[in-house]
C-alpha cells in the first residue's frame, strides 16, 4: 500500500545544481541534498474539495491510508538502505495531512521513532485553510520541522477555478502563522491551471519569496486519469499548456527562486512506473527540470554571445556540464540560432550569476511577458 519509490535526481542533474549553485556562492542555501526522505502517502485524506486538477491515486499508484504496522514497516525498510541514516525525516504527502482524524496516531507514532534518535522529525503536506493558531499549539508537543502548503497559485480567480478549499488570504494568514511560531515552510505552486497565465505564475514565484517560504515545488498541470479536468479536456473545454508554453514559463519561475535563495524541491510531477500511463495530456516529461535549467542557460548564451558581440563561444570545460544541456539541447539550439558553442581548457569563463541577475531584472520588467 505504501509507494515505496523515492524521488531521485540523476548523477547528470545533482552535477548540475552542484555546479549552478557554486556559481551562485549558495550551495547549501538554494539546494539540500543530503536530507533522506521516507514518504508516506495518504491520497485524498482530509481534502474538503476535489481539486479539478487532482486525482492522488493516478499520481500515487496508493489506494488507500496505511495503518500503523505499516508506517513501522515502511520505515525501517527505509533506514535499512539509506547511507545516510542519521539525516532522516519522516514525510506525510498526499491530502490533506491536518484534515483528518489519522493525523494523531501518525504524528505518535513518527514521534517514536523520533525519540529513538531513528529520524530528525516530520514533514507533512496541508491546504493553507487548513493552519490555524489552534493547530500550531496542537503540533508543538511533536517534532514538526516543516511544512509544505499547497498553495497552487496566489490569484483567487485560479483557486476557485481549480476548486481550492483556500484561498490567497487564508495563504497570507497561513505563512504569518508559521512564521511567527519559527516554523519552517514551503509552498507548492503549479502553472497552467484554469484562467491562470504567465503574469500570474510570476506573481505567485514573488509572493512565495515574499512570505518566507524556505522551498518551493514546481508542478505544471498534467491531465491525469480520474481527474475532473479529465472530462473538460476530453469534451474540448480545457486544453492544458504543452511541454514548451510550460518551460518558457517555468524558467522564469525557476530564475527568480534560485536567485532568491529558495530551494526548489522539484519541478515537475513525480511518476514513475504504471503511473506514467495515468497522464491523458500535458507537459510530462520525465527530465522537465533539466530542461527547465537547459533553457535558462541558453537565455544566458544568448547574454553573452550578444554582449561579446562575437556568435563563436569557446569556454572554459568547467562550463561543459550545465551549458550542454539535455541531449546536448542548449548546444544544438544555439547552434540553430547561429550561435557555436565549444569547451576547452583554456577556454573563457562566464559570470553565470552576473548574468542570472541581470537576465531576472528583464523578466521583472516584463521584457519576456508571455513569450
Amino acid at each position: 500500500m505504501i509507494h515505496s519509490t523515492i524521488c531521485k535526481v540523476t548523477q547528470k542533474a545533482f552535477r548540475l545544481r552542484f555546479v549552478e549553485v557554486s556559481l551562485l556562492n549558495s550551495a547549501q542555501s538554494v539546494y539540500n541534498t543530503s536530507m533522506n526522505i521516507i514518504p508516506i502517502f495518504v491520497p485524498h485524506e482530509g481534502c474538503r474539495t476535489r481539486c479539478i486538477f487532482c486525482n492522488e491515486y493516478s499520481a500515487t499508484g496508493v489506494t488507500g491510508v496505511p495503518d500503523e504496522k505499516e508506517i513501522v514497516s515502511t520505515v525501517e525498510k527505509y533506514l535499512s538502505f539509506f547511507r545516510h541514516p542519521e539525516d532522516v525525516e519522516l514525510a506525510f504527502y498526499g491530502g490533506t495531512f491536518t484534515g483528518f482524524g489519522n493525523q494523531q496516531k501518525y504524528l505518535e507514532v513518527a514521534t517514536e521513532f523520533f525519540k529513538a534518535g531513528q529520524i530528525k522529525g516530520i514533514r507533512f503536506s496541508t491546504s493553507p485553510g487548513l493552519i490555524s493558531e489552534r493547530l500550531v499549539e496542537y503540533l508543538k508537543p511533536y517534532p514538526v520541522n516543516f511544512i509544505e502548503l499547497g498553495v497552487q497559485s496566489f490569484d483567487d480567480t485560479v483557486l476557485e477555478k481549480s476548486n481550492r478549499d483556500h484561498n490567497t488570504s487564508d495563504v497570507y494568514k497561513a505563512t504569518h502563522l508559521l512564521n511567527s511560531n519559527g516554523i519552517k515552510f514551503g509552498i507548492h505552486l503549479m502553472t497552467g491551471l484554469p484562467e491562470d497565465s504567465e503574469s500570474k505564475d510570476i506573481h505567485s514565484t514573488r509572493e512565495a519569496i515574499r512570505v518566507g517560504a524556505s522551498s518551493v515545488r514546481l508542478h505544471p498541470l498534467v491531465i491525469l486519469k480520474g481527474s475532473l479536468l479529465e472530462n473538460e479536456y476530453k469534451l474540448r473545454r480545457f486544453s492544458p499548456l504543452d511541454l514548451q508554453e510550460s518551460i518558457e514559463i517555468l524558467w522564469k519561475m525557476y530564475l527568480l527562486l534560485s536567485t532568491s535563495n529558495v530551494k526548489i524541491n522539484r519541478i515537475g510531477i513525480c511518476l514513475y512506473g504504471k503511473q506514467i500511463d495515468n497522464v491523458v495530456a500535458g507537459p510530462f516529461h520525465p527530465a522537465i527540470g533539466e530542461l527547465v535549467r537547459d533553457r535558462l542557460f541558453l537565455e544566458i548564451v544568448r547574454a553573452f554571445s550578444g554582449e561579446m558581440k562575437r556568435n563563436e563561444l569557446r569556454l572554459h570545460n568547467k562550463f561543459k556540464p550545465f551549458f550542454t544541456g539535455h541531449k546536448k539541447g542548449i548546444v544544438e539550439e544555439a547552434r540553430k540560432e547561429g550561435i557555436l558553442i565549444d569547451f576547452a581548457h583554456d577556454g573563457e569563463e562566464i559570470d553565470v550569476s552576473l548574468y542570472m541577475r541581470r537576465i531576472k531584472e528583464r523578466v521583472l520588467e516584463g521584457v519576456y511577458a508571455e513569450a
